[in-house]
């Protein structure tokens, strides 16, 4: 069967306007000739298609908040035109524990029915070829992840390559991207069953905004969900990520002005209110922005706060979560942060440092791969701080309360790592299905060679577009070997830009554009 493949990634030229502009002189016409009816569309005819869906999408019990694997860092990310920004967060993402987990089971491809560009059939790609293939072991290695670099478009419309972008606004988007491919296929589904995907379980927490009234003492709430908490940084006297937190929960006096007070609903008089934004649900893993850049009035462009703030390797996040919940203690522990060097969100570069499998902290520059302590990641100034969750412990009360019933408590540990095989068998690897366009037979000579050889300032891959090799004794220089650098079109050029249609939705397609015309 003949098939055709169409750019996804390709700027639309449609006449909807004139096509519009039309009908609707078309419409008036009608109506001004007598004796001809216009028929009236009855919205209410046509239904929507009803699911019977039903929360959770996902169930969370299969997820893991610790890893179940150990093994060192992977490969590094090539820089594709001022990609730092999307290195920087695929690292971070990449090495999530119950994300990555969930990546590595391969369940979402093998139900996924997306045509085109698939946020997460490309993550669990790239997961794979990070943590899973043979070639991931070797140091030194990076690789050019051109299914993000080629869709850009496809994440936001906004985003192009080249320019560089605002991380934070790339992971709002990258999300966003994550769970329209979950809840693919499933049609309109409410919000309260929207929320229970896969993707809100690992990053989903919720929010809950008090505004109590100080005469009658009467309250309302109300909720939203979030997957991530953007926090104003604090002065530089206490510049302390605690500090942040107290800010950020701490209670707004509406009404202090005699002349502006606020209307009660229930006393039905003008009072004082307190407004208060505390954590409801806790999400599993924790992503915490601080805002570096405000717009400068007397420049009319963005800059960059000169303020650094100071985090904690374990994060109590208890004080910040509604009383009523009774939460005694909730232990996060840090496992990746993203700091910006510049002066300018538009400029300047992005580097992370993530925690590995096996507890080991790297410092991440593109294609720089190299291990560091602690105390070196601690004297960061983060831009983007990642925590996973360790353990929850409820109140003696909130103990008491629920000791009569039979159901576990929300307690979550992390489990211990298990060791991996030094090297997975080349039999056993499940590799990238990639188009190859020419079948070269090896010599009996060199079928003894292994697939993959290392040498210094050299490399011998069979795939030459992912994979380089450069030495570690200099590495701040990117040495290809035999290789000639990435060009553009390997930045653009991937399977998922394109969408695969055969002659018949083809000539369809064209037949409906040339009504539309």
């Amino acid at each position: 069967m003949f098939s055709v493949a169409r750019n996804n990634n390709r700027p639309k030229n449609n006449n909807f306007k004139k096509f519009h502009k039309n009908n609707k002189k078309q419409t008036l016409a009608n109506k001004k000739q007598p004796g001809n009816k216009v028929e009236k569309k009855n919205s209410n005819s046509v239904q929507p298609p009803t699911n019977n869906h039903k929360a959770p999408l996902f169930d969370k019990s299969k997820l893991s908040a610790g890893w179940r694997l150990s093994r060192r860092f992977g490969p590094g990310l090539i820089n594709s035109h001022n990609t730092c920004f999307l290195n920087s967060l695929l690292q971070c993402v990449t090495y999530t524990p119950p994300l990555a987990q969930y990546m590595l089971q391969g369940e979402h491809r093998k139900s996924c029915q997306i045509k085109g560009f698939c946020a997460l059939c490309a993550l669990e790609i790239h997961t794979r070829r990070c943590l899973k293939d043979a070639k991931s072991f070797a140091k030194g290695a990076a690789i050019l992840p051109n299914y993000f670099t080629a869709n850009l478009r496809g994440l936001s419309k906004n985003l192009r390559l080249g320019r560089q972008e605002d991380v934070h606004e790339l992971y709002m988007f990258l999300l966003d991207a994550f769970q329209k491919s979950a809840v693919h296929g499933l049609g309109k589904l409410p919000p309260q069953v929207e929320e229970t995907s896969v993707i809100y379980q690992i990053f989903g927490g919720k929010l809950r905004s008090q505004l109590k009234c100080y005469n009658c003492k009467a309250t309302s709430n109300n909720y939203e969900t979030c997957l991530d908490l953007s926090l104003q940084c604090p002065p530089n006297r206490d510049s302390r990520l605690s500090k942040a937190l107290d800010l950020y929960t701490k209670v707004d006096i509406i009404g202090a002005d005699p002349n502006n007070r606020y209307n009660c609903d229930s006393c039905k008089q003008k009072v004082k209110a307190g407004k208060q934004m505390t954590i409801s649900e806790l999400p599993m893993m924790l992503t915490i922005h601080l805002k570096l850049f405000a717009f400068d009035f007397e420049r009319g462009y963005m800059t960059k706060l000169g303020s650094r703030v100071q985090f904690p390797e374990v994060l109590d996040m208890a004080p910040y979560v509604s009383p009523e919940k009774g939460v005694k203690k909730a232990v996060y522990r840090l496992y990746g942060v993203i700091s910006h060097l510049g002066y300018g969100c538009d400029s300047g570069h992005y580097r992370a440092h993530v925690r590995a499998p096996n507890g080991q902290w790297n410092y991440l520059d593109d294609e720089i791969v190299r291990e560091c302590d602690l105390d070196q990641v601690l004297s960061q100034a983060p831009y983007m701080l990642f925590y996973q969750q360790e353990k929850t412990i409820p109140s003696a009360a909130t103990t008491a309360d629920n000791s009569t019933k039979a159901t576990a408590t929300n307690t979550t540990i992390i489990e211990p790592p298990v060791e991996a095989p030094a090297a997975v068998p080349e039999s056993k690897i499940i590799k990238e299905q990639t188009p190859t366009k020419k079948v070269i037979e090896t010599p009996a000579k060199d079928k003894k060679r292994k697939r993959v050889q290392f040498v210094e300032d050299q490399v011998i891959s069979d795939n030459p577009r992912g994979w380089f090799v450069r030495s570690s004794d200099q590495p701040r220089r990117s040495l290809r070997g035999n290789l000639s650098p990435p060009t553009f079109g390997a930045h653009v050029s991937h399977d998922m830009a394109w969408e695969v249609l055969t002659v018949s939705e083809y000539n369809e397609h064209r037949q409906k554009k040339a009504k539309r015309q």
